[in-house]
């Protein structure tokens, strides 16, 4: 498998080019200085890359994959597709010399989605809209006599959940409309199983012809597909302050990574903040109710798969926000005004740090230990790998 087994093959790596650098510089929120305690999305701010005009867009409550070429979604590039060589991050530093921004932390994610929440005066649970053909891949070949299929969605993991489609007839064995959950063989082969046990088990389906004319596979998530590790967040992604309010917010249902539907937010939920502002992760803070950045997943979850409902206890009266799908990547404290925070991953990470899948669409969220101005610049660079 790609990736970094030595200090040598990571040298012969840099010498042979395979490396692209990102500089990258972000203004804080430009409306509303952050209070110590609270998470912001670095999305807003002016500088490079530039702030986004996409996350208060599309359907109210329907969801809307992310990439890095994603028209309007201003994240930070890290060199393209590389396919079949693995990227990772090699190096990172983040710093700034702005007054009063220290000591914070900075957390990147690979932005999978989000659903936009416009309907923010209902106070009922709301369904939440997720189409299964969101990320659709082509089948290339399907080979009967081992049941595998080729494909050309390298992101695709054991245990997601999948949909297939066909301009013709679908393989034998094989039904439209009907779920079936991936077994991945390598980055572009699979086998299908007819429920997850299955698919961590093995047991397959039998497909016994190829069937004809040209076959999809239809996924909800472009990346981390079966949704482990994936992590939901609920943010202000208007200019205008969420209206006069404090709810608790809550995923009353969502489908967790080992695929089993109807989880929910633990009891205890997070509380929103009232007025919140641009780019604010509406439950962050200090208090009872706050959390940062991350709605709290019912016990034993590792991941979502797909967000199926949210709620507002108490109307937000104006507004919107929008539930951010990520994964988080890596993390930087930064200690001192104007001293860089920097950090080698190599050697940390057996293997490299975290695979960077392409099209992946990063952003910096920044936590703030003291108040922090508005539109004060942050600083930095990532050094990306691949192998």
């Amino acid at each position: 498998m790609p990736g970094f087994g030595s200090w040598d093959s990571y040298i012969a790596a840099v010498s042979a080019g395979q490396k692209y650098r990102a500089d990258w510089n972000k203004n804080f929120n430009p409306t509303t200085a952050a209070v110590g305690g609270e998470y912001h999305f670095l999305t807003r701010g002016a500088g490079n890359p530039p702030a986004d005009a996409l996350f208060n867009t599309g359907t109210n409550l329907a969801w809307q994959p992310v990439y890095d070429t994603t028209t309007n979604a201003s994240s930070i590039q890290h060199g393209g597709s590389v396919y079949p060589y693995y990227k990772y991050i090699g190096n990172a530093s983040a710093f700034s010399a702005a007054a009063t921004t220290m000591p914070s932390v900075l957390t990147l994610v690979d932005l999978l989605g989000f659903y936009r929440v416009t309907s923010v005066t209902t106070t009922t649970a709301q369904s939440l809209t997720n189409s299964i053909s969101s990320v659709t891949n082509a089948i290339t070949s399907v080979d009967a006599s081992t049941d595998t299929v080729t494909h050309t969605f390298y992101a695709l993991l054991t245990g997601t959940r999948v949909q297939l489609t066909t301009t013709t007839t679908l393989p034998a064995g094989l039904s439209l409309a009907t779920d079936y959950y991936v077994v991945k063989v390598t980055d572009t082969t699979c086998k299908f199983a007819t429920s997850y046990a299955n698919a961590i088990a093995g047991t397959v389906v039998n497909i016994t012809d190829a069937g004809t004319g040209t076959h999809t596979i239809n996924t909800v998530l472009p990346r981390y597909t079966n949704g482990a590790g994936v992590q939901a967040v609920m943010w202000n992604t208007n200019a205008t302050p969420m209206g006069a309010a404090t709810p608790n917010l809550s995923l009353p249902s969502y489908t967790n990574a080992v695929q089993a539907t109807g989880r929910a937010t633990p009891t205890t939920l997070p509380i929103g903040k009232t007025a919140a502002s641009n780019t604010l992760v509406l439950y962050s803070g200090t208090g009872s109710g706050k959390y940062g950045p991350f709605v709290p997943l019912q016990n034993g979850d590792t991941g979502i798969a797909k967000a199926d409902q949210v709620q507002i206890s108490v109307s937000y009266v104006s507004g919107e926000f929008s539930i951010a799908l990520v994964r988080p990547i890596l993390t930087m404290p930064m200690t001192t005004i104007g001293l860089a925070s920097e950090r080698e991953f190599f050697s940390q990470v057996t293997g490299g740090a975290q695979r960077i899948y392409d099209g992946a669409a990063l952003y910096w969220m920044l936590y703030s230990a003291v108040n922090t101005p508005t539109n004060s610049p942050f600083f930095g660079h990532l050094d990306f790998v691949w192998n």
